[in-house]
């Protein structure tokens, strides 16, 4: 098992100024390092993070502890973009999150025991500013934003398993995307791509655990609050 952490973005809703939002406080431990701790405990055997604004912040802070990929158009492009690089080299299955993600451990757990080609985490009582999921038959049919409160199912919390048989139908759909100009999309857009053309999402749901994605000021406070609600 591999994982991926995507960390290339700016976080300019948070006024950080030099600070990569990954490396923000939450108690006594950054959050991307919370996230590595997280998977180093299930196993994960490979941890690769994509960097790209002050990438040499998160390599001093990290070493040698983690792979580095970076985003060379972090400037101008989003997670898509991200996920299209690391998947140059990611060989086997992975799960990715966001670098801005805080989660408990049993919604890691439950993702990574998923046999699935891709399964999402899903958490079924709406949040604001999240990307949605539409779901049928148990299967995700939309993912996001753009959903709204009445045809929505839940919300996608920024948490992904990919299998090593989905992993180059995924990088193909994502290189298409972009060649046709999609650089500062969101990755959820190649699974609408891949569901358009039959590919099956499953999902396992938060089960009323703890996550939160540090956005703003205010969830980071937050955050900072509850922040032993994620280790429980």
């Amino acid at each position: 098992m591999q994982a991926l952490i995507l960390a290339a973005g700016k976080g300019t809703r948070l006024d950080i100024k030099d600070t990569p939002k990954c490396l923000l406080k939450i108690g006594n431990t950054s959050i991307i390092e919370f996230q590595i701790n997280c998977f180093r405990n299930i196993g994960c055997d490979r941890i690769r993070v994509v960097t790209g604004y002050n990438s040499n912040k998160i390599m001093e802070r990290l070493g040698s502890s983690v792979e580095y990929i970076f985003n060379k158009n972090f400037e101008h492009s989003n997670n898509l973009y991200s996920l299209g690089e690391a998947l140059r080299v990611i060989d086997d299955e992975f799960i990715c999150v966001y670098s801005d993600l805080l989660f408990h451990k049993n919604i890691l757990e439950k993702c990574n025991a998923s046999t699935k080609e891709i399964t999402l985490a899903v958490e079924r009582n709406l949040r604001d500013e999240t990307m949605r999921v539409k779901i049928e038959n148990q299967k995700i049919v939309q993912v996001n934003k753009n959903i709204d409160n009445k045809n929505s199912d839940g919300n996608f919390i920024g948490m992904a398993k990919f299998s090593k048989n989905i992993k180059d139908s995924l990088y193909q759909n994502i290189k298409e995307l972009i060649k046709n100009g999609n650089h500062d999309a969101y990755y959820t857009l190649a699974l609408e791509s891949m569901i358009k053309h039959g590919q099956p999402i499953h999902f396992i749901e938060t089960d009323g655990h703890p996550w939160m994605d540090i956005d703003t000021k205010e969830e980071l406070e937050e955050a900072k609050k509850i922040e032993r609600e994620f280790v429980g």
